[in-house]
């Protein structure tokens, strides 16, 4: 029985049974669905690269081929691979998240990652909807940018201060870093260290500018225990 299950397969491996029609790239990941325009154009490259396994046999077909051009993607951070019978190869990615992003004087945004690191950069079509780094230091230095990526991810998701409502993010030497809030321009010093208690202190802030309708123009959280406001039209 077992010789003639062998045979059998290998009379449909010659036939073509088992060739590769189809590769199937799935991405896995929190913020895959809200990133479609960064990670879409990548997995169109990668379906093209993976046109090379086409007709091959799934029986012969060398993985280690499969998974170099995989480590040679900078934007993957873990695949796995595997064969579906008869004739698929199923590749599943999860992709780097995308914390920040650097404008070069290209024109071209960066993606920044968890490390700091970079990523091939994409055009405003592509670009990731996170927090830009305005500065040429940030070019400069990555640890720098991995202090921002750690600065970023403390500020809520969501709230009258959140990701959601910054554009930027610059660094100064002295009081850290600071972020300019979009609909309102407000800067926010947020400094480097306590940040999430810092954005729970600028959100009452800010909860309260509004209800009284006063224009501010810096919030500065850097002090101990308390927020200094400053007005439009202080000096």
């Amino acid at each position: 029985m077992p010789s003639a299950i062998a045979g059998s397969m290998y009379w449909l491996n010659e036939k073509g049974f088992f060739n590769i029609t189809e590769v199937e790239i799935v991405l896995d990941g929190s913020r895959v669905e809200n990133q479609q325009n960064f990670y879409a154009p990548l997995v169109g490259k990668m379906e093209k690269q993976m046109e090379l396994f086409r007709g091959q046999s799934l029986w012969s077909l060398k993985l280690s081929e499969v998974v170099a051009i995989l480590n040679s993607q900078n934007w993957i951070a873990v695949h796995s691979i595997s064969r579906s019978w008869p004739s698929t190869l199923l590749v599943r990615i999860q992709p780097c998240d995308v914390k920040l992003l650097y404008l070069g004087k290209n024109g071209k945004y960066i993606p920044i990652i968890e490390d700091g690191s970079f990523l091939d950069s994409v055009d405003s079509r592509q670009a990731p909807d996170v927090t830009l780094l305005d500065g040429d230091i940030f070019m400069q230095k990555k640890e720098l940018r991995t202090k921002a990526v750690n600065v970023i991810k403390e500020i809520p998701a969501e709230g009258s201060f959140s990701k959601k409502t910054i554009s930027e993010m610059r660094y100064d030497p002295k009081e850290g870093f600071s972020v300019m809030m979009m609909k309102t321009g407000i800067q926010v010093k947020i400094g480097e260290d306590q940040v999430a208690l810092k954005s729970a202190r600028v959100a009452q802030v800010v909860d309260y500018l509004k209800t009284r309708d006063i224009d501010a123009r810096v919030i500065d959280a850097n002090l101990s225990k308390k927020v200094l406001v400053r007005l439009r039209k202080d000096p």
